[in-house]
Formats: structure tokens, sequence, C-alpha cells
């Protein structure tokens, strides 16, 4: 009985000194603030991305110091700051704002509210996603508190009443503090040591408060033992505990325990916040928030997101999307139709001709509006992307002699745009992605390397390594091509007319673009794919490779990690009879190279001059990016050869190409 009598004492005796800790400064320790957490009200504004949210009442939260309300009473709270366009943030972290406090209300129910308004942000777009979701739920408020009082001394804590408090910023969380024993937990509140010479009582149990772990909230000690255990943290700890077995002090930490974990937890999260965010940064510049949110939530990564957008934007129509769709002037399916290249010829070969200035005052028209969207003066006429990039109506109902389009046939033999057709007379166009319309200088975000995994020793930290990211720039080049026809088969009003002029003009231009994508130096031209940094190499050892040199390509794509399915080797005309001809190795009877159904080791071949006699190339050519901008810029040259009656038409089209990953093509060339 007595030795109750003592414990009692020796326990009201630690309540009296931990009251005279009790301060505002001590409460809000080292970091100057405290957290309190509350449940998301789901009033959710989609359009206007805002949220009605509930951050603070008078909920009991159990503190080192006892128990601790906040005041709602009018005037209590320090509203100014919080309604002053305060950070929203997520998780506390001051370097991660998602957006902002809107207005403040403190209701009669004693929950003060707030309106936030989140971000367009990639980050601040994910979490606002998982709100609307219900996924995130909770919030959290950082304070700091200015004064309280003593409010009621219970069996065995103290009730503290906090009457005037000032909120710094509103958290979304994932994980709110659990209130009963202790909401704030991620603040580490350090609070004044009370010696045992001053508690009143020599026997008094020695312990530092401010070493207490975020479980030991409570004060209640009336025995104590020394124990080696586990703390709250994972750390194996030497520490005093009470008769619930729960810590009060920890006077040694014997083993750090976890922290290699949590440093690759950290890693893995800054490597998925990359992803999310070059995912989210590719779809606003095309367009494509869809396909970012699908991305995001299904683990694609960002090389294969890119893959996929690029997909998107090379669709075999390829009618523009996104960025590219900004190109268009606007010309409805019936407009696009009534252009005619053969009238617009007229028209410039024949300026003093009333007649056929008259006829051509639509093409004349949409060609302003064209030049205007591309943003530069057109020499003769601007075609409009809409009318490259759409099938060419060829019904024989045109309202007037010389109209090409009507609106109620189709015919297959001319169904295909300008830019299919200059695709069919190019190699790497038909391989390759063609991205049409495109707008000003053009940067496609790719991925350079990413997370890597390491084995480390206990208390080791794992080495930062994470999400790089690049770009692909692709800047307009303008190339210049012409064909010629006689002035007689231009007044011909045949629909054939129109087809023969498209295909002619897409020849000119396509062969000069194939040949750049594969030779440019780069000066004036496109970089080409033999001048690229990165590009793989293998050397033959004469004009014809050995079937061990032609795998060689293969492998040297397959070390970098760049190989698929659906490579392709392009190769001249004249390397293809050697092949057919060249043994694939000694003792197979003559099998050759070349194989049937037109394949070389497996993959598909294309064949072309455009190839110089002795090199090979090999890929993945989908790697291989064509970038169209604006519209087609038509002149009429009518002297050149006015002699013979001809008329020059110049076609001149600003056009990149680009590699996404160099690793995916390796060039074999001839060494002698």
């Amino acid at each position: 009985m007595p030795q109750m009598t003592k414990s009692k004492s020796k326990t009201e005796a630690a309540r009296i000194q931990t009251r005279s800790a009790v301060t505002p400064a001590a409460i809000n320790g080292e970091q100057g603030w405290v957290l309190r957490s509350a449940e998301v009200v789901r009033v959710v504004d989609v359009e206007n991305r805002t949220v009605e949210l509930a951050f603070s009442s008078e909920a009991e939260v159990e503190r080192w110091f006892g128990i601790e309300v906040l005041d709602h009473t009018p005037g209590a709270m320090r509203a100014d700051r919080l309604s002053d366009s305060a950070a929203l943030l997520n998780n506390h972290n001051w370097d991660r704002q998602i957006g902002v406090v809107e207005s403040v209300s403190m209701g009669a129910d004693k929950i003060n509210r707030a309106v936030v308004r989140f971000s367009r942000a990639p980050d601040a777009e994910i979490i606002f996603q998982d709100v609307i979701d219900e996924i995130r739920k909770h919030v959290s408020v950082s304070y700091k508190v200015h004064g309280l009082k003593l409010l009621e001394e219970r069996a065995d804590v103290d009730v503290y009443l906090v009457t005037d408090w000032e909120p710094y910023e509103i958290s979304i969380v994932p994980v709110p503090a659990d209130i009963t024993v202790g909401v704030g937990r991620g603040a580490e509140i350090s609070v004044p040591e009370i010696p045992p010479e001053e508690s009143g009582d020599a026997d008094a149990d020695t312990r530092d408060l401010g070493k207490d772990t975020p479980n030991q909230r409570s004060q209640k000690v009336d025995v104590m033992n020394e124990k080696v255990l586990r703390a709250a943290n994972g750390d194996l700890v030497r520490a005093m505990v009470d008769d619930d077995g729960k810590i009060v002090e920890v006077l040694e930490t014997l083993e750090k325990a976890g922290e290699a974990q949590r440093s690759a937890q950290r890693t893995g999260f800054e490597g998925e916040r990359a992803r999310a965010k070059a995912i989210y940064e590719m779809a606003e510049k095309y367009g494509a928030d869809d396909m970012a949110r699908s991305a995001v939530k299904d683990g694609v990564s960002v090389d294969d997101f890119q893959s996929q957008l690029l997909d998107k934007l090379s669709e075999r129509s390829n009618k523009p999307v996104g960025a590219a769709s900004n190109q268009e002037v606007g010309l409805s399916d019936h407009e696009i139709g009534q252009f005619s290249f053969v009238r617009a010829f007229r028209a410039l070969a024949n300026p003093m001709d009333r007649e056929a200035q008259e006829a051509a005052a639509f093409e004349y028209e949409a060609s302003r509006a064209a030049a205007q969207k591309a943003g530069k003066n057109a020499q003769g006429i601007m075609v409009p992307t809409e009318v490259l990039t759409r099938a060419l109506n060829t019904s024989t109902t045109g309202i007037a002699t010389g109209d090409t389009g009507g609106f109620a046939v189709d015919r297959t033999l001319l169904s295909q745009s300008f830019i299919e057709i200059l695709r069919n007379k190019t190699t790497v166009m038909n391989l390759g992605t063609t991205l049409g319309g495109l707008v000003g200088g053009f940067d496609i975000p790719k991925q350079t390397s990413g997370a890597t995994g390491y084995w480390v020793d206990e208390d080791e930290d794992v080495p930062e390594t994470g999400f790089e990211l690049g770009q692909v720039p692709l800047d307009p080049k303008t190339v210049g091509a012409f064909t010629e026809i006689t002035r007689r088969m231009l007044m011909q009003s045949s629909l054939g007319i129109e087809a023969i002029v498209r295909a002619d003009l897409a020849r000119a231009l396509g062969l000069s673009i194939d040949l750049a994508a594969f030779y440019g130096d780069g000066n004036k031209k496109p970089l080409g794919i033999i001048n690229q940094n990165g590009v793989n190499a293998v050397t033959f050892a004469g004009a014809v490779p050995t079937y061990a040199e032609v795998v060689q390509m293969e492998s040297q794509i397959a070390v970098d990690n760049a190989d698929i399915d659906s490579m392709q080797y392009i190769l001249p005309a004249g390397l293809r009879g050697s092949l057919k001809t060249a043994e694939k190795f000694p003792g197979t009877n003559g099998m050759p190279i070349w194989e049937a159904g037109n394949t070389v080791n497996g993959y598909g071949t294309q064949v072309t001059n455009q190839i110089t006699a002795g090199d090979m190339f090999f890929g993945n050519f989908a790697d291989l990016i064509v970038g169209l901008w604006g519209g087609l810029d038509l002149m009429l040259d009518p002297y050149t050869n006015s002699t013979k009656g001809r008329l020059r038409i110049v076609a001149m089209q600003d056009v990149d190409v680009a590699l996404r990953r160099p690793q995916s093509f390796c060039i074999g060339r001839d060494a002698t």
C-alpha cells in the first residue's frame, strides 16, 4: 500500500513538471508546427478542379503532454495566412505544391472547411484524379500554436485547449495519422528534458520526453522496465517501457534497420513520379490526356507510351491529331473535294486570264488560310494540310468543267491522299513514322535511362539513380522538287490529269526525302541515319556480306536491347542479286543468303536504288520519324521550257527526319 502511494506521488510529480514544460514553443517543436488530420468532404467540381474539404475539428488528440483540443470558437484560429492563397501540398512537402486554398469557412458545427483548387501540373493531375476516384480521402493541416490553457485534469491525463492557433497549409495525405495514438506523427517534436533534481522527488523516474518515438505520446507512467525491442520505425533499441509495453524512453539504438529499404522505396517513388510526369508532358503536347491517364494507371513505361503515342499520330489515315490538327484551316469534306491542283495551276500559268482567276478563287482563298496557319507567305499556291492528308474524291459529278471533285462516288484508283502517294514513293516514309501538319520547332521527349537495382549492405544507402529524360528534336528543313507538264495537258479536264500531277510531285519530293533520310549531312538537309551518333555499324569484308556479317547486324541491335520482330533490311538492287547467289555457309548445298519470301536472316527486306552499292541498312524503322510542316507550296514556272510549251511545277515542303533511338539501327558497309 505505501508503494502504491509512492508510485502515485511520482506520477503526479511528473505530471506537474510536464505541465510546466507545456508551452507553445514546446508544442510546436523544432520545425515550428504540428499536424492534424481529417477526412475529405467529397464535394468535387471536376470542371473547375475544386474540392471542398474539412481540415480541422474539436476532436481530442493525444500528444506527448496529454490531450489537445483545438478551440473552434470565433477568433481562435488565425485565418489570415490560410485565406491568402495558401498552398495545397502533397503530404506536407513544401517542394510539391499541387494547388491553392481558395476560401476558408468556420461552421457553426465547429468544423473548419476550405475550398481548394488543384493545379494542372502532371503531379497534381494524378492526385486530383485519385480524389475524384475516392482513392485519396484524407487531408492534414499543419499549424502553429500561439496560446493554450489547461482545460481539465482527468485521472491519468491533462486536457489542454489550444486557444490561439494558426494554420500554415493543407495537404492531401495518403495515410492519415491515427488520432488514437496522436495525430501528426510525422512531425518530430522536441520537448525539454525534466531533470530529476527539479521533480520534487529524489526517486522520480528519469526520462527524456524529447526522445519519445511516435507511439509514445502518453506519459502515464507508474512502473518502467528496461527492454530490448523493435521501435515503431524498425530500429532495434534498448529502451524503458511502461506496464503496457510502450516505449517511454530510448536509451540506445542497437541496430539501425530499414534504412536501405526506405531509400529504395524513395528511389522507386521518384522513379514512378518521373514516369507519370514524362507521360503527362508528352500527352499534353499532343492532346492525348485520355491516353496518358490510362498509361499511368496501367503502369505503361515512358518508352512504350511514346511508341503508342507516335502510332496514334501516324495512323495510316494520316489525319493530324493533337498539335498537328492546328495546321488544318477548317475545310469541310465538300470543300476538300472541291480543291483542284489543276485549276490552281491554270490560274498561276495564266495570271491575265480573268476566267482562270475566277475559277481558282476557292483555291486562292484556301491557300491564304493555309499560309496564315503555317505562319509564312506562299510563293505560289499553299495546299492546305487536310487536302494533302485526306482521300481525293474522284466522282464524275463535278459542278463545272475542270472540277476534279464530286461527292457521290469514290474510285479506288485515285482514293489515296497526297501523303499516302508520297509514302508509296519512298522507303523510309512507308516504313517509318510520319507526323503531318507540325507547328514550329518540335521536340519529342524520350527516356534515356531508367532506375537501376543495387545490392547493398546493412545501413548502406541505395545509390540515387532514376529516370533521365532527353529530347528528339525536329526542325523544319525545306525540300524542293519539280515536275513538268505540257500546256495542252493542263487544259484537259480529265480526272486522271489531277492524279498524274499529284503522283509526279509526290515522286519528286519522295525521292529527295528518302535519300536524305539515309545519307543527309544535316547541312540544309535532315541528318541521315548514316551520320547519326549512336547508330550501330558492321564492316563487310567484301562487296557482298557473308551470312555471319548479316546476322552480326542483328546482334549489334540486340546487344542494345532494341531488337524487335518488325525490323527490316534495306539494300540496293545489285546486292539483292548477289545475295541470291551467295551461299549462307559451307555445307548448305548452295542455300543462298536470300531466303524464300524475300527475307534475309528471317527478316523482311526492302530494295531501293537510293542505297549506295556496298551499303546495307537494318533496324526498326518505326523508330525513324518523318515530320512534315504546314501545307505544300506550289509554284509554276512557264519560262524555263517555254520553247517546248512545257510548264514546270515546283513544289516546296518543310520536312525533317529524326531517330527516336539510334540503337535501333545498324549500317553495314563494304570496307573496300
